[in-house]
């Protein structure tokens, strides 16, 4: 799921502490000014990546977030008019947004930035993630790296510009060797306009990762270079420092298109009526708490699901049976009428999961609800074999007479829940990569999680009505 699935608890932080920071840069924006030649190159040059000029003010410049967060009109980015000159040398060097993660790349400079933010199911205050680095420093000091000298120094915007308070103290630690520097520090001005996106001029991120390879690199090599030392960094950054950091990514489209049908809740709230199981509640609740970790959210409504495969397997049995013994040939004395009952207990023992999972959908979600789901939502080809899940080997399509909806969905929700939890290096799954958390797939897994989020729904209130009828 994308970096704005929260995006009310980060609008709400912190609102009262940067009140006054907020409101001063708001009023120097508010007030219309002429645009200096470089202005209008920046302007030019940024209609090329389709951002456009909001608002012109005294020491400001407001931008349009870029397309890649599909924000509305009151989101965007802000930046000092005195570092206009930098950006627009930035930008002329040939800037290119990267392919997945929310940054920019320079080819030319061989140079990769990318905005972090703290790895936590919601984006926290800026305060947490600065007080996190507050104290670290870097192990080496490398006194002949190019980057120590005030005039090839990485640029960064001042904490006005990210509206910090001047309580906070922004890190810069530089990091260099065998010719390859990494920093963390405020963004660059490229990359604040570029990448990053903000509030009520609030930017969202205010820490970047800068890396420069010291060679000219194509941007495709540049990404693949980074990625290693990227995620190494941050997983260092964790053990090592207790700085819990994660690169923030661009959302998919499927993250787009899956924030916008999300059902209006009701405002009655009732005396409660479901009698639900309290390990089921939890589970519940908690992967609906997971929204910054798709895969776990997705195998905490599974454990859900889990959690009635015994009731389901005894329902069918139970049914199964009352066929057998209703039948007006049943003989007690034939064997083969023995037989088929004794099959019928030692299919429900012995049954796989694969196969309870099928069970439990078909008898315990309705199927015209199912139906609904799939049709009356333009999933694209979300669930086909041309999706971002990769390891499905076949479409889902409510058309299909061969082989029932539910055994359709029971097989993709099975094999995507075999993709997260076992390891690669199981024999069994060799074949089938493993579904990473923050991995572009983990990242897409929105509409799946919707899916076994209704099943889930559906299987418990299909217990709720036995109950009843009990």
């Amino acid at each position: 799921m994308s970096e704005l699935a929260n995006d009310n608890e980060w609008n709400e932080a912190d609102d009262d502490a940067s009140e006054q920071e907020t409101g001063d840069a708001t009023n120097s924006i508010s007030q219309p000014a002429e645009l200096s030649s470089i202005e209008k190159n920046v302007v030019r040059d940024l209609a090329n990546h389709k951002i456009g000029v909001k608002e012109v003010g005294a020491d400001y410049l407001s931008f349009s977030a870029h397309p890649n967060w599909d924000e509305g009109a009151s989101y965007g980015t802000v930046i000092h008019r005195q570092q206009s000159t930098i950006l627009l040398d930035q930008l002329q060097l040939g800037v290119q947004s990267c392919k997945k993660w929310a940054g920019i790349t320079i080819p030319s400079r061989g140079y990769v930035e990318v905005l972090l933010r703290a790895n936590s199911p919601i984006l926290p205050s800026s305060s947490s993630l600065l007080r996190s680095l507050m104290h670290a420093v870097p192990d080496d000091v490398d006194e002949n790296c190019k980057h120590n000298l005030g005039a090839d120094s990485f640029p960064t915007v001042p904490a006005r510009t990210l509206n910090i308070s001047a309580r906070e103290r922004l890190p810069s630690l530089h990091l260099s060797d065998s010719g390859t520097c990494i920093e963390i520090s405020a963004p660059s001005p490229v990359c604040q306009v570029l990448a990053n996106v903000g509030y009520k001029s609030r930017a969202r991120f205010p820490l970047s990762v800068k890396i420069e390879f010291g060679s000219p690199l194509k941007q495709d090599e540049i990404e693949a270079e980074a990625e290693l030392l990227l995620n190494s960094l941050v997983y260092e950054l964790e053990v090592r420092n207790g700085a819990k950091m994660r690169l923030v990514r661009w959302p998919t489209r499927t993250d787009r298109r899956h924030s916008l049908r999300r059902e209006r809740p009701s405002r009655v709230v009732r005396f409660p009526q479901t009698k639900i199981d309290p390990e089921v509640s939890v589970l519940f609740g908690f992967a609906g708490s997971a929204a910054g970790n798709p895969s776990l959210a997705f195998l905490s409504y599974y454990q859900v699901l889990e959690n009635f495969f015994p009731a389901a397997t005894k329902r069918s049995a139970l049914r199964q049976l009352e066929l057998e013994l209703s039948d007006q040939r049943f003989d007690a004395s034939q064997d083969k009428y023995l037989m088929r009952i004794l099959s019928v207990a030692e299919n429900a023992a012995s049954s796989s999961e694969s196969t309870q999972l099928r069970v439990l959908l078909q008898e315990f979600v309705r199927g015209g609800v199912m139906q609904d789901f799939f049709t009356e939502h333009d999933w694209g080809k979300y669930f086909s074999k041309q999706g971002p899940i990769k390891g499905i080997q076949d479409s889902i399509n409510p058309e299909n007479r061969n082989t029932p909806l539910s055994h359709q969905v029971a097989d993709r929700v099975y094999r995507i829940r075999n993709r997260i939890v076992h390891s690669k290096d199981d024999p069994k799954y060799q074949n089938v990569p493993a579904l990473l958390p923050q991995s572009d797939e983990a990242e897409a897994l929105g509409p799946d999680i919707d899916l076994v989020r209704l099943l889930a729904f559906e299987v418990i209130l299909s217990t709720q009505s036995t109950r009843r009828n009990g």
